[in-house]
């Protein structure tokens, strides 16, 4: 069975040269069954419009057959409108490309999921998040999954409840926000709310796993 992953930096694979970010599905990996083959071409920077126009789709298309279960998701670099190059509209594009994918992937024969982007860090002054994060996103994410009788596990929203009971100074453990002198690679520290840390990672993990624990090809894939 191959568990294969399609999304932006927050779900990429990252290797020595980006420590401490871990793309959560890097967490999955660990829990997987012997027989499960994950295979990430999840890509910093990219939204659903890059992930085709640069054929990173059709990559991973080609790996995606009967019996594969595909992750999908997409959010953070699409609502860029300051960037052209990623922008989508949400009722307009990333609708539509969201719906090819996973049309595509159905004619595969794959299982396919939607995973709503995880929330940013952004907390306003009262101690809650900011509820303009990803707006319209994952309400469209959310049709596209009802439209094609796909799986949606709603990260967004398991993510702001988690991020905002764990609080505001805790929080930056499960991102890249850290002062100076932590990591030798970032002697300046980072304030980074939106990439993970290994922490972050298993958050969010732990919280697509309890989702979809009652689902049984999940069973097939993770020893949980």
């Amino acid at each position: 069975m191959k568990l294969i992953c399609m999304g932006d930096s927050t779900m990429q694979y990252n290797d020595e040269t980006t420590f401490p970010q871990v793309g959560w599905p890097q967490a999955l990996e660990e829990l997987l069954n012997k027989d499960v083959c994950l295979m990430n071409f999840a890509k910093n920077g990219r939204s659903t419009k890059t992930f085709l126009e640069e054929g990173r789709f059709e990559d991973a298309l080609r790996f995606t057959d009967k019996g594969s279960v595909v992750l999908i998701e997409f959010g953070h670099n699409d609502e860029h409108d300051y960037d052209p190059k990623t922008h989508t509209r949400p009722d307009l594009e990333y609708h539509d490309n969201l719906t090819y994918m996973v049309k595509e992937c159905l004619k595969k024969g794959a299982a396919v999921y939607l995973c709503t982007p995880i929330y940013r860090r952004m907390f306003l002054e009262d101690g809650t998040l900011d509820p303009k994060c990803h707006a319209g996103y994952r309400e469209a994410m959310i049709a596209v999954g009802k439209e094609c009788g796909v799986g949606l596990i709603d990260l967004t929203m398991l993510t702001k409840k988690k991020i905002e009971e764990t609080g505001v100074e805790e929080s930056k453990e499960y991102f890249m926000n850290f002062s100076a002198d932590v990591y030798d690679n970032y002697p300046e520290g980072k304030s980074d709310n939106t990439h993970l840390r290994y922490k972050g990672a298993c958050m969010v993990r732990d919280l697509f796993l309890d989702a979809v624990k009652k689902d049984p090809v999940f069973k097939e894939c993770f020893n949980v």
